[in-house]
């Protein structure tokens, strides 16, 4: 005889058994108790939160013949009936494999018949968000005037895919995903009842990893026992997950926030030779990452890591500096990973951007520390913006740290003549003077490169301040004057300047490399003080001027 997995067996059969979902079960437990029950429900969220269950006691609860304080009694013969799946009133669809519309117009010419055993017929539509458009539309009338004993229940984990004219005709319910500790609360009622023994720093790893789906975490608590007994541990938890090996990984991200490139590309390819699964090591150490981001910034009460780990990761970021932190999240986070035969060049290329101190945000762009932190001094304002931030208190000083980062062999073989320091190449040379080095065309040219990436309301500002040559830009005061080759391009970043978006993303990065937020204004290069083009009579020819908003340039003007 087949055995019903868990998630059936312990499939809650009232309003009171429903796990995390109180403001669901309160609602509907009132209205079937009032009898004003609605003709019609929208039950929407996450998958394993309980939406089919919770319309499941619905139907049940309104064809109960002793109904208590608005759950089904479960012992009358309706509800045994329907525990039994023998109740013939309740209709369960799957709209991913009835869809069409012809699977609509049979419930429309269906749903006129009485029930056959209770007082109501209940209609659950699974996955209602695969109906197709037609099937939707030919539901409408059907759904907004029902007969008065049909009741709809849809169920949906994408409520956004679904008409908003069938959303209007329902009472929506918004299921949430379940706290880590409601789900462990109920994994352990479940292995009382089933008299296994599995230990508590077990069920609460699996309750994490199942993020909010309790059918998950049902399900893996099952093919635990399958697994491994009545008896479950951690370590068999962990070596079923995959997550035995917490200690690389915490050693991978201390080899990460430190810049160790050359040890943090050892751990990831040592990992792939043991074969070890690359994209769960990917999501513990994003997870590690993570909890160093809330570490960093006082938020651990928001973390559900063992104290061991926690202690060290603590003791790791209280001597780092904050932008490190951020920039190794946010790459490691972009890193792909859905490859059917993952490689290790994604993450490898990520360690090397992360560990590139080359690649660090200017000192502009650096977060405040936190409160519980001292604030260490603030660099110059004119630093370059292409240079790290100061190095102190970071705790990655030892020299085979140093060593980890030296250049590759070709490099090696032809030294690069020693500069000085970026700070004192713009000490040297004012901002005002441009063409010097450091001085305002170099960060000119940090402001564009920033900016490659911003999207205004038409056009990439990047692309079009690249038109400007950054011999060409000079301070007047407080105001820095931007002349542009092509008047097309000026005229576009003019337009585009009109957006507050646009203006606010250019003043950031014009305030970011030049230390100070100046006003900015945009002229064609080779225009007078006035405004004007230079009174050249060539100028003045409509073939001329049409041929300069193409974009040429006078290199010779002659006059007869």
């Amino acid at each position: 005889m087949t055995s019903q997995v868990y998630y059936r067996k312990w499939r809650p059969g009232c309003f009171a058994d429903l796990v995390g979902q109180e403001h669901v079960a309160n609602t509907l437990r009132q209205a079937i108790k009032q009898g004003r029950v609605s003709h019609s429900y929208l039950f929407c969220g996450p998958r394993g939160t309980g939406k089919t269950t919770t319309a499941r006691i619905v139907a049940k609860a309104v064809n109960c013949l002793d109904p208590q304080e608005g759950d089904p009694c479960n012992q009358c013969a309706i509800c045994v009936s329907f525990n039994d799946e023998r109740f013939m009133d309740t209709i369960e669809m799957d709209a991913a494999s009835n869809r069409g519309i012809e699977d609509i117009r049979e419930i429309r010419d269906k749903v006129n018949f009485a029930p056959a055993e209770g007082k109501r017929k209940v209609y659950i539509i699974d996955e209602a968000h695969m109906l197709t458009d037609q099937a939707s539309n030919a539901f409408l009338k059907t759904l907004e005037e029902p007969p008065a004993h049909v009741i709809f229940i849809l169920c949906t984990t994408e409520a956004n895919r679904i008409l908003p004219t069938i959303v209007s005709r329902c009472q929506r319910f918004d299921f949430r995903r379940l706290p880590s500790e409601r789900i462990y609360q109920r994994l352990t009622e479940i292995t009382e009842g089933e008299g296994v023994s599995v230990a508590p720093d077990a069920m609460r790893l699996v309750a994490r990893y199942a993020a909010g789906s309790l059918r998950d975490a049902e399900n893996l608590l099952e093919q635990l026992v399958v697994s491994f007994g009545d008896e479950v541990t951690l370590a068999e938890v962990e070596e079923l997950l995959g997550l035995g090996y917490g200690d690389r990984w915490l050693d991978l991200v201390k080899y990460l926030l430190m810049g160790n490139t050359s040890a943090s590309l050892e751990s990831v390819n040592r990992a792939a030779w043991d074969g070890v699964d690359l994209r769960q090591m990917h999501r513990q150490t994003l997870e590690l990452l993570r909890a160093s981001m809330l570490l960093e910034w006082g938020a651990a009460e928001a973390l559900e890591l063992p104290e061991h780990v926690t202690g060290q990761l603590v003791e790791l970021v209280k001597n780092l500096p904050n932008w490190r932190v951020v920039k190794a999240l946010k790459i490691w986070g972009e890193v792909n990973m859905r490859y059917d035969a993952p490689s290790t060049l994604p993450l490898e290329l990520a360690i090397v951007e992360i560990c590139n101190d080359n690649l660090a945000p200017p000192a502009e762009e650096t977060q405040a520390p936190p409160a519980n932190r001292p604030a260490t001094a603030p660099p110059s304002r004119r630093s370059a913006p292409n240079s790290a931030p100061p190095a102190e208190g970071t705790g990655a000083a030892p020299a085979q740290e140093m060593r980890d980062r030296a250049p590759s062999q070709p490099e090696r073989s032809r030294p690069a003549p020693v500069r000085p320091a970026a700070s004192q190449q713009t000490n040297d040379v004012p901002a005002s003077q441009p063409g010097g080095e450091g001085g305002v065309p170099e960060m000119w040219q940090a402001t564009v490169k920033a900016l490659g990436r911003a999207t205004g309301k038409r056009y990439n500002l990047g692309a079009l301040l690249r038109d400007c040559k950054p011999n060409t830009i000079s301070l007047e005061g407080d105001t820095l004057l931007i002349p542009f080759v092509h008047r097309p391009n000026m005229e576009r970043m003019q337009e585009e300047l009109e957006d507050p978006n646009s203006r606010r993303m250019v003043t950031e990065a014009v305030t970011r490399f030049f230390g100070t937020p100046y006003d900015f204004k945009i002229t064609l290069s080779g225009q007078t003080e006035e405004g004007s083009q230079s009174n050249r009579p060539n100028q003045h020819s409509p073939l001329v001027r049409t041929a300069m908003n193409m974009g040429a340039r006078i290199v010779e003007d002659t006059v007869e």
